[in-house]
């Protein structure tokens, strides 16, 4: 039945109405393509961060075309071009709507004026970068972007990036982008960089939030000093209701550098729970200040506020994983420090009582040479397991525990009260010029005024006690300057065991008497452990001699460490305990318990040469020998200590020579003023 000719008739209408309002529109669409481009040329350049030159627009029926001039604009950047263009971007654009699209564009941007002269100088080729996009249904934008090889060679200097391309989609707040680089290659000075296959990505659901994911990939880099294969970065940021969290990976395949391996290297940092509209006021006030160098009164109290809501909200960072195997070993570990949530959001920081925080770090195998091994033990960093070491701590309520035993948390405690100090002064102090010269109050020096039980019972047999007084009002002194790395940024301060012991050392090698006698004062002022048991550790302590008197060490360690838990107060039981783990073979052991009882009476000669022994033989030759100097100066019968160094270098030259070399060496210093050299204590 064929069709009557009103059908017919009607069907033809009927597309001809379509095919005129198609047309139609993509008309229409063309005329606010360049009302739009108008629009953006002449906003202005404080809003789009460029400003639009000698904008040429050619509007046609159904396309367009035209060219314009890119000057960056920013009020923050110092070392932008000179004015002017920058770049030329020329463009034709189909306005026939389809399907997918809105429009279709073809562009590509050169480089233009002074900048253009000086890369044509520098690179051998054109650099234009080119690409094809359409502007989608919903008004958002894709393009394609090319870019031909790049290369430079200038004073035999030579730099190559490869052919390289990628897209770019922008839409409401998403943005997604590729960009892969076949090959960069840098030559110059006797060294090469090499690296094969870059592609970067980022898919952001907010790109003014940053919610989404980020990456770049390397598969191999090769210098003059290694290689590397399957590096990746890669950022992840998710929101959760009011909080933000965010996630930094970094992995390398393997890596090979100065003759060592590693596989399979893994770091993970975390950053959880932040309050989202704190970060979202922080990054908003820092772009429009030029990272707060400009800041009103509003936007300076807007900051603060908000700085302290996100520390108030509470948070946690840090470490979340750490792994790889080096060479036939493995590392592995984590760290993470959390602040709870303050009752009142309102009061004064306090870190101190908010802060929580643990971590652990265990290494097998070969991970670590056996000379790192040997000072990680000895520095007390690490405690042994068959064929691992492991370092772990936590820290909260006010607790500290390391490597499963307790300790002192007073230092840790000064630390974050110094830290509420300097923050809160920030807080509430304005920002702006007026307050400029705000000082951030120095950290308090905890005092503690507690009495000391009086020992009248046996020590260890090798040295005299100490009777060497000091004036209680000696000042405090400054770590001499010359005797400092030049890796220390600050100036030391005797504020925990093992800093007021380099300190001390310090002087030492420095032959500064009066800076060891001001230091001990510090020391004495350190918290001190409670007082405990006395009477059952006095019963432990004359069990422990009598094991150490039979050719026991181990036993009398054992008992001398029980009857240390009984009453840490005890300074004979610490110095005991130290003197018995030395014989035992155990310097490292002994090392971190004599450092611990300086804090109980740093004037102890009993207490610094058993910590002097314990240093040389675990390889610290110049710090043993500062220590020796430091128990001399302590000695109550100098005589005696004398006749003892002499008599201890004789006996352990065939034995155990690193003593032998300790009292050999400090025994002229102390008679005839002939110092050693301590290069690792002294300034060069």
């Amino acid at each position: 039945m064929k069709p009557s000719s009103k059908a017919v008739a009607g069907t033809g209408a009927v597309l001809g109405v379509v095919i005129v309002t198609w047309i139609g529109a993509s008309v229409y669409s063309a005329g606010v393509a360049e009302k739009d481009i108008k629009a953006f040329a002449s906003r202005p350049s404080s809003e789009t961060g460029v400003r639009i030159h000698n904008l040429q627009h050619q509007a046609g029926l159904l396309s367009s075309s035209g060219s314009f001039g890119i000057e960056l604009v920013s009020q923050c950047a110092e070392d932008l071009p000179a004015g002017g263009p920058i770049a030329e971007l020329e463009y034709s654009v189909s306005h026939l709507i389809l399907p997918g699209s809105l429009a279709r564009i073809q562009w590509s941007a050169a480089p233009a004026g002074d900048f253009a002269t000086a890369l044509a100088a520098l690179m051998r080729s054109d650099a234009r970068l080119t690409g094809e996009g359409t502007v989608g249904l919903g008004g958002g934008i894709s393009t394609s972007l090319a870019l031909p090889e790049l290369a430079a060679n200038e004073d035999g200097y030579s730099f190559t990036l490869s052919p390289s391309n990628g897209s770019i989609s922008v839409g409401g707040t998403t943005l997604d982008a590729h960009w892969r680089i076949t090959r960069i290659v840098a030559r110059g000075g006797g060294e090469a960089l090499d690296l094969r296959n870059i592609v970067l990505d980022a898919k952001l659901s907010d790109r003014t939030l940053g919610t989404g994911t980020t990456s770049l990939a390397i598969d191999k880099i090769a210098t003059s000093y290694g290689t590397a294969e399957g590096f990746r970065h890669a950022t992840q940021t998710s929101e959760k209701g009011d909080r933000l969290h965010l996630q930094v990976s970094e992995s390398l395949k393997s890596v090979s550098v100065a003759g060592q391996a590693a596989t399979d290297l893994i770091l993970e940092l975390a950053l959880r729970d932040l309050d989202k509209k704190s970060i979202e006021t922080i990054a908003q006030v820092f772009s429009e200040t030029c990272g707060l160098q400009h800041l009103t009164t509003d936007e300076d109290s807007r900051f603060r506020t908000a700085v302290r809501t996100l520390i108030t909200q509470g948070f946690s960072v840090g470490i979340s994983k750490l792994a790889g195997s080096i060479g036939k070993g493995s590392i592995q570990g984590q760290f993470m420090l959390e602040a709870g949530k303050a009752g009142n959001p309102s009061a004064p920081i306090e870190l101190a009582r908010a802060l929580r925080s643990s971590g652990e770090l265990v290494v097998k195998g070969d991970a670590l040479t056996s000379d790192h091994k040997e000072m990680a033990l000895a520095l007390g960093l690490f405690e042994q397991l068959p064929d691992t070491l492991k370092a772990s701590f936590e820290y909260t309520d006010g607790l500290l525990r390391t490597n499963g035993r307790v300790l002192d948390a007073g230092d840790v405690q000064n630390g974050l009260r110094f830290a509420d100090t300097a923050i809160n002064t920030f807080l509430d102090a304005p920002l702006t010029v007026e307050a400029s010269a705000t000082e951030i109050p120095q950290a308090p020096i905890q005092q503690a005024h507690e009495d000391e039980e009086e020992a009248g019972h046996d020590s260890t047999p090798d040295e005299a006690e100490s009777s060497a007084p000091l004036a209680a009002n000696a000042a405090t002194p400054d770590a001499p300057a010359e005797a400092i790395t030049e890796q220390v940024d600050e100036p030391l301060q005797c504020i925990s065991d093992e800093s007021c012991l380099w300190m001390t050392l310090l002087a030492a090698a420095n032959e500064d008497i009066d800076a060891v006698r001001n230091l001990a004062v510090e020391i004495e002022a350190l918290p001190k452990p409670a007082p405990g048991n006395r009477a059952v550790s006095r019963k432990l302590n004359d069990e422990g001699l009598a094991m150490l008197k039979a050719g026991q060490p181990d036993a009398a360690a054992e008992l001398f460490g029980q009857g240390l838990q009984e009453n840490p107060r005890d300074v004979e039981l610490a110095g005991n305990l130290g003197f018995a783990l030395i014989k035992a073979d155990k310097p490292a052991e002994a090392a971190e318990v004599l450092v611990q009882a300086l804090r109980l009476d740093p004037r102890r000669s009993s207490t610094w040469t058993p910590l002097a022994e314990a240093l040389a033989l675990a390889g610290y030759t110049d710090e043993s020998q500062a220590a020796l100097w430091v128990a001399y100066q302590w000695s109550g019968n100098r005589d005696k200590s004398l006749t003892y160094y002499a008599d201890r270098a004789a006996k352990e030259a065939g034995t155990r020579p690193a003593l032998a070399e300790l009292f050999g060496a400090v025994l002229p210093w102390v008679t005839e003023g002939r110092r050693p050299a301590l290069p690792s204590l002294t300034a060069e």
